[in-house]
């Protein structure tokens, strides 16, 4: 599934809502932690056609002062993405000092977009470091395909290893079986519609094609500790 298809799927669901703006920071982020660039880079699109807070009496002082705050928001996402914090405290940095040294609106605009790539990147180079480069395969498919079915067959025949080895090797690197790596990741990924969306835990769990409610509720109760109507309730994230 190419992140288009995932972009679009989620742009399905947009009417369900409440809070727009708030959401599409809140994914933008998200996809950013899942190297999902040319979704990440529509959804800062969107994000741009609204309306910039003002921040400063000029607007050129404004514009760096709005993308100061995004590149805080983008650190928070790589540290989150288990990058070191100094690496992404250190792009940080080099973000806001590129920033204060433009005066045009118009390269501000484009330097948003850039500050999106760089950091991205940074967080693929420390994956990279991480893990071999299979396991990176793997990830990659199950990001991209998250809210769809993914059996250990699907896995098997993209990298043609033995299902044994297969799970021998993903379990030595990431900690997690390969089933297990995903349903954490599609109970981690629902918290966020959970959250900001009016849909229901049944419209979430078929959205992320779970089996049925239940099975989401028992995975997201082991999980969380919660069931996904007292996370919703609670408004934890």
């Amino acid at each position: 599934m190419s992140q288009k298809l995932i972009l679009k799927k989620l742009e399905n669901h947009t009417n369900h809502y409440r809070h727009p703006s708030y959401y599409l920071e809140i994914r933008l982020l998200n996809e950013i932690k899942r190297e999902l660039r040319e979704v990440a880079q529509e959804t800062l699109r969107t994000i741009n056609k609204l309306e910039r807070a003002r921040l400063a009496d000029s607007p050129i002082r404004s514009f760096k002062n709005s993308l100061i705050a995004t590149a805080t928001l983008f650190t928070r996402a790589a540290i989150e993405a288990n990058v070191p914090p100094e690496n992404a405290f250190s792009l940080c940095d080099l973000c806001i000092l590129e920033i204060e040294r433009m005066n045009s609106i118009q390269i501000l605009q484009e330097y948003e977009y850039q500050m999106l790539d760089d950091y991205i990147n940074l967080i693929h180079e420390c994956r990279i470091k991480s893990y071999n480069k299979v396991t990176i395969q793997l990830i990659e498919y199950i990001q991209e395909n998250i809210t769809e079915v993914i059996t250990l067959d699907d896995l098997v025949n993209r990298v043609n290893l033995s299902k044994e080895y297969l799970c021998t090797m993903f379990k030595k690197n990431v900690g997690l079986g390969i089933i297990e790596y995903i349903n954490y990741h599609k109970i981690e990924e629902s918290k966020y519609f959970l959250k900001y969306s009016n849909m229901s835990v049944s419209d979430i769990a078929f959205l992320f094609n779970f089996c049925n409610p239940g099975y989401y509720s028992s995975l997201f109760k082991k999980q969380t500790g919660l069931t996904p109507r007292q996370f919703q309730q609670a408004k934890l994230i």
